[in-house]
């Protein structure tokens, strides 16, 4: 992060017209790509992408609020509360802010349902408004598009699965997008900070994610998942959660921060930490994880594959004492950030023996790798990850917590 994260006069920061204006472009250059008249979606982030507008999280499993964007004129935002109000927050909007003519998903249990019938004739009149009511329609991010599906037909639109249209759209990040991306993961070197502070013996998990998140929101965070926070036992098998277990002398505990949400884009960020001096033995695994994270990373330019990521990665599960790839999936893995936690590309092994096509990395996509060390039946693992920006001959590493040795924690004698 060159520069601060608020708004000021003398230099240019986050540009939020051109943020809005340029992903909005992306958008309807995929949505014209894949042949469709528009996409209608129910998706938190892709409501966010399209229109700027942020769903906080009670209203997200609802489906309360849609975008719809044609691939000829603006995007029209359905539902959020006082619409009247959003038109005046949000004057890039136009006044395309409508109330809701229903909430289908607490609502419907067939297509034919009064409920549907009034959603898709509030959306056909938005494709009749702008001349594509003949042309496919995408839909995404609801948990109803069967239903929906059956009712277009119904009204004779072809309806198409758009969740890959807006994939695509988001995995190029844009020059704002990259610097929103930047400061949050200068949010979570807060939260890792005051975690490190506070780690001692007695301490609980819980009590480490606690801290966590109240130095991420004190940072401007607008949402964040609980953070992961394994110890002891805990690290091996690896898991993804926290308990109300206290940290003891020579633990080993690894924290994730993750989906931390500045404006909307995550981080994902691991690292380990030992409660007092490390042992030799500890140290050795730390540094088993950490060169294998680095040696996957360092493939990474545009133009390299996830493949050569995967080569350089153990080639048989049988290295954490496991038989199957399913059982270590989460081991090794890669995913894109943004808005979501996971966008695309996500790639492990046991995607690939699954026949999931290689896939190749482009300047401008941000991912997260992440990889785990720690064999089955042992007392301890570690767990390492990294934030990076591809660029054209390599990447730009935007997690900048320390991470060369494992770091000592709670170390009063010194």
């Amino acid at each position: 992060m060159a520069l601060g994260k608020y708004a000021v006069d003398y230099e240019e920061r986050i540009d939020y017209p051109r943020l809005r204006a340029e992903r909005l472009a992306r958008a309807k250059a995929e949505i014209d790509k894949a042949g469709l008249g528009a996409i209608v979606t129910w998706d938190e982030a892709n409501i966010r992408y399209l229109t700027g507008y942020y769903l906080t999280t009670p209203v997200r499993p609802l489906e309360a609020q849609f975008c719809f964007c044609p691939r000829n004129g603006g995007p029209h935002l359905v539902g959020g509360n006082d619409q009247e109000g959003l038109i005046t927050r949000m004057p890039w909007m136009e006044g395309r802010i409508h109330p809701p003519a229903g909430i289908a998903k607490i609502a419907a249990f067939r297509p034919d349902d009064p409920v549907v019938k009034r959603v898709v004739d509030q959306i056909f009149s938005f494709m009749v408004e702008h001349g594509v009511e003949k042309e496919p329609l995408g839909i995404d991010g609801t948990t109803l598009s069967y239903i929906y599906a059956e009712a277009f037909k119904a009204r004779g639109v072809e309806v198409v699965h758009a969740k890959p249209v807006m994939d695509h759209a988001r995995m190029i990040k844009t020059k704002d997008e990259i610097e929103l991306m930047r400061i949050s993961c200068a949010n979570s070197e807060k939260a890792f900070a005051a975690i490190v502070d506070a780690i001692r013996p007695g301490i609980r998990e819980c009590d480490l994610v606690g801290i966590g998140i109240k130095a991420l929101y004190e940072e401007g965070c607008d949402h964040t998942e609980d953070l992961v926070c394994c110890s002891g036992f805990n690290t091996n098998p690896y898991g993804w959660s926290f308990t109300d277990k206290p940290l003891q002398v020579g633990d080993l505990v690894y924290i994730d921060v993750d989906g931390a949400s500045y404006q909307g884009y995550k981080c994902c960020v691991y690292r380990t930490f030992c409660v007092g001096k490390a042992s030799s033995e500890q140290k050795a695994v730390y540094e088993e994880c950490r060169a294998m994270l680095y040696a996957g990373m360092n493939t990474i330019k545009d133009g390299s594959t996830d493949w050569q990521v995967l080569d350089k990665w153990p080639a048989s599960p049988e290295y954490w004492g496991h038989k199957t790839w399913g059982e270590v999936g989460p081991y090794a893995l890669g995913h894109g950030l943004g808005l979501t936690l996971h966008d695309r590309p996500f790639f492990n092994r046991m995607n690939q023996v699954a026949g999931v096509p290689q896939q190749t990395f482009r300047e401008g996509m941000v991912l997260a790798v992440e990889t785990y060390a720690g064999q089955k039946g042992g007392k301890f693992g570690v767990r390492l990850e990294e934030n990076i920006l591809v660029t054209k001959e390599g990447y730009e590493r935007l997690s900048l917590w320390p991470i060369e040795e494992l770091m000592e924690c709670w170390l009063p004698y010194r």
